[in-house]
């Protein structure tokens, strides 16, 4: 890869960065506090500095997906964004695809439901989302319009970048690594209550279970190379863990590390079939 092309692989993390932090530290700056999708679903707000530092926060949200397009444009002209919004609409793949997004997530939780009840964690602990099921499919949607939005950036642009230089283990340790440090801002913020202990625990359960859930999408993509269906299993992991853990690994900085080794499980049972060099059948 030539040099120039290089250096946008660091434009592109420094902007995506630089975005999101800028308008998520002005958010928490203006008093942001985090409200039920309940709320924001009847756009029931306290007052409207409320609604100002929301809508700052979730521009922040845009971060990846501004600097993807940005970047693409300026080192690849109109082609590059051709190339880029062919696999952001690229629906059709095989259905097993869509059903492995389905599964996976809901999987994974289970799994995580499950070794918690095996150390203690009371049942009752779990499914305990303030969400009525009757929505899930709002929510669903609104984190395909949120968080399922960062997928252009994070596999569209930097993980096509990176595997053009690495093998897609690599790449997917390098990214991984990354995407966790971008959530640092807000996670500090979340975690801001609890002790020093919880906190670095916290993190590093959040890290390793991003890093994990990286080599996942991973996989997705370069068996389909659909940016589309990242979107939707970005959405559908945040989804399926609101409705099934809720806020547990948040009150209980132990369950945190579980869900990081519930996925690395997966990952290596990936690594085994499909070896790192590319993760491909």
């Amino acid at each position: 890869m030539e040099k120039s092309k290089i250096r946008s692989l660091y434009l592109y993390v420094g902007l995506a960065y630089l975005i999101t932090w800028v308008l998520w530290i002005a958010a928490f700056l203006l008093g942001y506090k985090d409200i039920s999708f309940l709320n924001i679903l009847n756009w029931d707000f306290n007052n409207q500095s409320s609604v100002i530092s929301f809508l700052i926060f979730r521009l922040g949200v845009y971060g990846p997906i501004i600097s993807s397009f940005v970047i693409t444009y300026y080192y690849f002209k109109s082609e590059g964004l051709k190339n880029l919004w062919k696999r952001i609409i690229k629906w059709n793949v095989e259905i097993k695809w869509y059903l492995y997004m389905l599964l996976i997530p809901i999987l994974i939780n289970l799994a995580v439901v499950l070794i918690g009840i095996i150390i203690g964690i009371p049942f009752d602990s779990f499914f305990k989302s303030e969400l009525p099921i009757s929505i899930i499919l709002i929510y669903f949607l609104y984190q395909i319009f949120t968080s399922g939005m960062e997928e252009p950036g994070w596999r569209g642009f930097l993980l096509e970048k990176l595997q053009k230089i690495y093998s897609a283990e690599k790449s997917s340790w390098i990214l991984g690594l990354l995407w966790a440090v971008w959530h640092y801002p807000y996670l500090l913020f979340l975690y801001s209550k609890l002790d020093l202990i919880s906190i670095i625990f916290s993190i590093a359960g959040f890290t390793m279970a991003i890093i994990g859930q990286t080599f996942i999408i991973t996989w997705f993509y370069n068996n389909t190379k659909s940016i589309f269906i990242t979107i939707l299993l970005h959405a559908w992991l945040n989804t399926s863990t609101t409705y099934i853990l809720g806020n547990i690994t948040i009150v209980n900085p132990v369950m945190g590390v579980i869900p990081a080794l519930v996925t690395w499980g997966i990952v290596f049972i990936l690594l085994k079939r499909y070896g790192g060099e590319t993760l491909t059948v």
